[in-house]
């Protein structure tokens, strides 16, 4: 897994939809194959909970 777009320690945020804005905490490839980002959110109404995105659903903040 190397020159992938995201990288643990990364600030993001979900592109579009509901605001979930947080830090990468783990990088990991799935069963499939497939890239998938765990995001602990920051946000104060949500923080501390954790969700899984691939790497098209966020964006660098």
């Amino acid at each position: 897994m190397t020159d992938l777009p995201f990288k643990v320690g990364d600030r993001v945020k979900k592109r579009s939809g509901y605001e979930y804005p947080g830090f990468i905490v783990s990088v990991f490839t799935n069963r499939a194959g497939a890239v998938r980002y765990v995001v602990e959110a920051d946000h104060p109404a949500f923080s501390g909970m954790l969700h899984i995105f691939n790497g098209d659903q966020l964006e660098h903040r």
